[in-house]
């Protein structure tokens, strides 16, 4: 039997306010642990938002869309999931507050349902102002005012990086993710790992690289302590080798994705033996077939065989007369990756191996076992590709929800920076238009008015972001004439507030919070700018696609009238 339950925003705040409940535990520099029992009795000890929102078993289907939400965003950016909660709770609520003092002023019906649809009504109007709010006022605030507060990361025209810059940002990030013992420790590796990986040229190449084969790019180890972890050179294959020869100095490497023992009948076809005799003659056949093959590798120097299949004996034991190590049954991934890496293709078929050329090899720095917890692996190095030089990363925890949690957090850490590297963030395309016609200045100049926020700009933490943009926002709605924009300023200006408010938060008191706006405001009003701030960063291109994303959730959730539960 099918219920309906109708859907109104006093129910939408109820959600994200137990959500908020949750994420304002771990959230800011005092925030600490959260503790979960799962249904095996295992324990996970986090302050990953995003881990934390995973774990809980909700049942609502709006908690499950603002979790879905959360995640597409987190995809993204890497980062802003305990602050995509908080703006969201703050901006429905003063969505409602809003709304309730907009209907009481002009209601005309005199009865609850009336006025409940009146109210409903001028919610959806309200948040469809707030999507034409994005592009007619954020993105000029952003562009006018905002920008001229912002540092960039980079130092020169060739996007150089700093030790310095990248630890002030990482640090921060890491802070937010992981405990306060481990997060420097783990801060400083993740920036290890960057500049070992990256060469001079190319870094926003590499990070996308990083994050799209993190996967294969590093390896969990469970039951070590977190400083355990650290940076390999070159490439650790999870699978251990079936036939080791030790070898020393510079090695080629085949790989391939078939069996290279020839087989008795193609696909599709029947082989008929009359006789024992005939099946022993293929049998001796097939092995003089290998053999050859494998003379042919081994004269070839091949000292390392990479299979995604697995291999006959026939094919190990020859490998093994011949001195040739053999990885088999690797996944199809770290095998793109290898080969990507090496820049080779791999091959298929024996008649394919025995007409290789010096060109289908591969040439590894070195080939060798490494045991890494309970498990042992294949560890190959590489010659640099290009601009990414091949490194792994070994992420130690003592128990399976802290290592998951390393794991998270730097992978998150990674897809923070490709978005502060990759993403300047560029206007619609009406006012890409506009400025076309306005400027009528080179092309150079062209593609510099087009971006709204410069890839690298960052500011410091610790609410710089949400002060400065609540303060442009007051100070336009106060010049602006449209009763509308006046009210979308205000509504975005507050809830953008509720960020900071839980940073400095402390025993439920704003005491703090109110002493930390007062002097930010007096800074912005008489010197024109923030002083004394942190020294810790964080990502403006982030900070903008987490306001965005929370508007666009906003909008989806109030277009909701109701609810059929099956």
């Amino acid at each position: 039997m099918n219920h309906v339950h109708s859907l109104d925003i006093g129910t939408l705040i109820q959600i994200s306010e137990t959500l908020e409940s949750v994420v304002c535990q771990c959230f800011g520099p005092n925030g600490g642990q959260v503790l979960f029992t799962k249904a095996t009795g295992e324990l996970l000890v986090t302050r990953d938002g995003k881990r934390v929102l995973n774990s809980l078993l909700l049942d609502h289907p709006i908690a499950r869309m603002i979790v879905d939400c959360v995640s597409a965003h987190c995809s993204v950016t890497g980062d802003g999931t305990k602050s995509f909660i908080l703006l969201l709770s703050a901006l429905l609520r003063g969505l409602q507050a809003s709304v309730d003092k907009g209907t009481a002023e002009q209601s005309t019906c005199h009865n609850f349902l009336g006025r409940a649809k009146e109210r409903s009504e001028e919610v959806k109007h309200v948040t469809d102002c707030l999507l034409t709010f994005q592009t007619q006022v954020l993105d000029q605030i952003i562009r006018h005012h905002l920008n001229q507060h912002v540092t960039s990361l980079f130092t020169g025209d060739k996007m150089t990086l700093t030790n310095d810059k990248m630890g002030s940002i990482m640090e921060a990030y890491f802070c937010g993710k992981i405990g306060n013992v481990h997060y420097m420790f783990l801060s400083e590796m993740a920036c290890d790992y960057f500049f070992k990986c990256t060469c001079d040229q190319g870094r926003g190449q590499t990070l996308n690289l990083i994050c799209r084969h993190f996967l294969d790019l590093h390896t969990a180890v469970k039951g070590f302590p977190i400083r355990s972890s650290r940076i390999l050179e070159g490439l650790v294959l999870h699978r251990d080798f079936t036939v080791y020869c030790q070898t020393d100095g510079q090695l080629k490497v085949l790989v391939v994705t078939e069996p290279i023992q020839p087989p008795l009948s193609d696909a599709g076809t029947t082989l008929l033996h009359r006789s024992n005799f005939q099946l022993q003659s293929s049998n001796i056949w097939i092995a003089k077939r290998v053999e050859e093959i494998m003379n042919f590798l081994q004269q070839n120097q091949v000292k390392l065989l990479l299979s995604s299949v697995k291999q006959s004996d026939v094919v190990l034991y020859h490998a093994q007369l011949c001195g040739i190590s053999v990885v088999q049954c690797i996944e199809a991934d770290e095998l793109s990756l290898f080969c990507y890496l090496a820049g080779i293709a791999p091959l298929s078929s024996p008649w394919d191996i025995l007409h290789s050329r010096d060109t289908d090899l591969a040439n590894a720095v070195f080939c060798k076992p490494v045991l890494l917890g309970a498990h042992r692996y294949a560890h190959i190095g590489l010659k640099n590709r290009g601009d990414f030089s091949p490194h792994c990363v070994i992420l130690c925890g003592p128990i399976p929800g802290l290592t998951e949690q390393c794991v998270s957090a730097f992978h998150s850490g990674f897809k923070m920076l490709q978005h502060l590297f990759d993403c300047a963030i560029q206007k619609d395309s009406t006012a890409a238009k506009n400025t076309q016609r306005d400027i009528r200045g080179s092309a150079l100049t062209q593609e510099h008015a087009d971006v709204l926020i410069e890839a690298g700009s960052v500011l410091p933490v610790g609410g710089s972001f949400e002060f400065l943009l609540h303060h442009y926002l007051r100070l336009y709605a106060q010049h602006s004439l449209q009763p509308e924009v006046k009210t979308m300023c205000s509504l975005v200006a507050d809830a953008v507030l509720n960020i900071p408010r839980n940073i400095y938060n402390t025993k439920s008191t704003d005491r703090r919070f109110l002493q930390v706006y007062t002097k930010v405001r007096n800074d912005i009003q008489s010197k024109g700018c923030i002083i004394d701030g942190p020294g810790l960063l964080e990502s403006v291109s982030c900070k903008y696609q987490l306001l965005v994303s929370v508007l666009h959730c906003a909008r989806s959730l109030v277009t909701i009238d109701s609810l059929i539960w099956y």
